[in-house]
């Protein structure tokens, strides 16, 4: 209508917002509950970040420790076509030491040194039953121990009986015995084994363990049949 003032439309740009007055109390309050709320979402976000992530450390610490370990096996096997050479680690080195190669002629050496070994011991053996079997013999243990070679035959040696020159039995003795190289020993050994009746008497009438040579056991023989010389 005329005369009327006219109306002015308000515009909602400037309308008064609603102002929230809150007290110093009320405020402090909401700040601390909006912190604990943020402690809270925190340590979810953690902690489910944590189980999430635990499977796969574990897997890949155990692939991890897997490979490691087919390495160091790789490490410690000898390569093939390069043995002795200066090439390689040095654990492949500590497992060569570890681990020494023997050939078959060690092998071979070792089993006949420990076959000579026996058969060393069973002579010693075998002569301490000789010397204990004979101790009361007029040979040393020099003699005693001395064993005739098991392929040795014995010649046809005359005998002697005490009646006739102990030079010609002697030096008979000898002829013979030149032939089969033995030792002193075995020559007193087998000498005596001629001597007959009482002559093999007066042999074991002799005191213990005094004749150590052949030569010593030749002197007694005939100093003793003197008497016999021609």
């Amino acid at each position: 209508m005329e005369g009327d003032t006219p109306r002015r439309e308000e515009d909602p740009s400037r309308q008064t917002k609603p102002v929230i007055q809150l007290t110093r109390s009320e405020l402090q309050r909401l700040m601390e509950e909006a912190g604990q709320n943020a402690i809270v979402q925190h340590e979810r976000r953690t902690v489910t970040s944590l189980t999430r992530e635990a499977p796969k450390r574990r897997l890949f610490k155990e692939r991890e420790v897997e490979r490691e370990q087919l390495e160091e096996d790789s490490r410690e096997e000898p390569e093939k076509g390069q043995e002795g050479s200066e090439v390689g680690s040095s654990e492949r080195e500590r497992g060569k030491r570890r681990e020494p190669r023997i050939s078959k002629v060690e092998v071979d050496d070792v089993g006949r040194q420990i076959e000579r070994l026996g058969k060393q011991i069973d002579e010693l053996k075998r002569r301490g039953e000789i010397v204990s079997q004979n101790r009361h013999s007029p040979f040393s243990n020099k003699i005693l121990t001395e064993v005739v070679d098991l392929n040795f035959r014995m010649p046809d040696l005359p005998k002697y009986d005490g009646t006739k020159d102990p030079q010609e039995h002697i030096a008979a003795f000898e002829l013979v015995m030149n032939l089969y190289g033995q030792s002193s020993a075995i020559n007193a050994k087998l000498f005596v084994t001629t001597l007959t009746g009482k002559v093999q008497e007066w042999f074991t009438s002799l005191p213990s363990g005094g004749i150590e040579t052949f030569e010593q056991l030749i002197q007694k023989f005939t100093f003793h049949f003197a008497s016999k010389r021609k």
